[in-house]
């Protein structure tokens, strides 16, 4: 493996910087799948306890979880310094990584984006190169092919980078969830091509969460993969300024946008093979580059030059 690419895998960003923590990450386990566990220990995912609450079997007063507490972190802790210390308050431990803690109560809200960015900022942390990866789950539900992020680490006896999914509990499968082959899950960037060939099957099963939005899944998806493997793992709220003018309906993209899309997928196959070149569009690529929030998108909107963002 190039050592410029396992170089770059070390370093963080602004989500997956350790800040005043890297004593207490290099304090936890070395083992990956103890690690994996335990990071996954301290979170309730958002929709496992809107599910609870919405049972008809549940009694809403017995809840472990109180449900005047609910609220999902995502907006708020987006970082991996900031979930450490959102969980370090909560349990009111200076290590909170410990598995005793039980109660509901005293875990974190969040979903797949930030678990995987916690998990991989903690394995950078001990000298594991790592990169969050975003594309789709067919694993998780029967119905649909859900958005999902996973961290791919490499492992320097093998050679290789290893598959391992940081958040879901995968059951009555045949694989090890912190070593699965890679067939198991659908990476962005052959989704993408194959929407765009209409070769993809069951097309209308892919969701952003539990809702179908057209080809724009596939986009958001590509997009925030690419921009993972450079340290800015955006959350779900955060995309390219291009795409806010057509999220809900790509036809809306000029061609020559849909070909630069579809080339950076063909590179994004064989990240390693093509790394330079990737680097090169991170650099210098204003448009796939740039991105807006719900917060600030219509002020980019009037500043940015349109022949650059349509």
């Amino acid at each position: 493996m190039n050592k410029k690419i396992i170089n770059h895998f070390l370093e963080t960003g602004m989500y997956t910087n350790v800040g005043p923590y890297k004593e207490l990450y290099q304090s936890l386990p070395d083992d990956i799948y103890e690690l994996r566990e335990l990071v996954n220990m301290q979170h309730i995912h958002k929709m496992s306890l809107y599910r609870s609450f919405l049972s008809k079997n549940s009694n809403k007063n017995n809840l472990k979880y109180k449900w005047q507490n609910y609220r999902c972190l995502d907006d708020v802790l987006l970082t991996a310094p900031a979930m450490t210390a959102e969980l370090i308050r909560l349990t009111g431990c200076e290590n909170p990584f410990i598995e005793n803690i039980s109660d509901p109560n005293k875990k974190l809200i969040i979903t797949c984006r930030y678990v995987s960015v916690w998990y991989a900022s903690i394995l950078k942390a001990k000298g594991i190169p790592c990169r969050c990866r975003s594309g789709f789950a067919p694993y998780i539900y029967d119905d649909k092919i859900v958005d999902h992020w996973i961290v791919q680490y490499y492992d320097k006896n093998f050679n290789k980078w290893v598959n391992v999914d940081s958040q879901v509990n995968i059951k009555n499968k045949k694989f090890n969830v912190c070593n699965f082959p890679s067939d198991a899950f659908v990476w962005a960037a052959d989704a993408w091509l194959a929407m765009r060939k209409n070769k993809l099957p069951d097309k209308e099963k892919y969701a952003n969460g539990t809702k179908h939005c057209g080809d724009a899944t596939f986009a958001w998806s590509l997009l925030m993969d690419f921009h993972a493997l450079f340290h800015d793992e955006i959350n779900y709220v955060t995309l390219p300024v291009f795409l806010w003018n057509c999220y809900d309906d790509l036809s809306k993209l000029k061609k020559s946008t849909l070909k630069e899309l579809d080339h950076l997928a063909k590179l994004m196959q064989n990240i390693d093979e093509n790394f330079d070149e990737l680097q090169n569009i991170w650099e210098t690529n204003k448009k796939l580059r740039c991105v807006a929030s719900a917060l600030n998108k219509s002020f980019l909107h009037l500043e940015l030059d349109k022949k650059d963002f349509n």
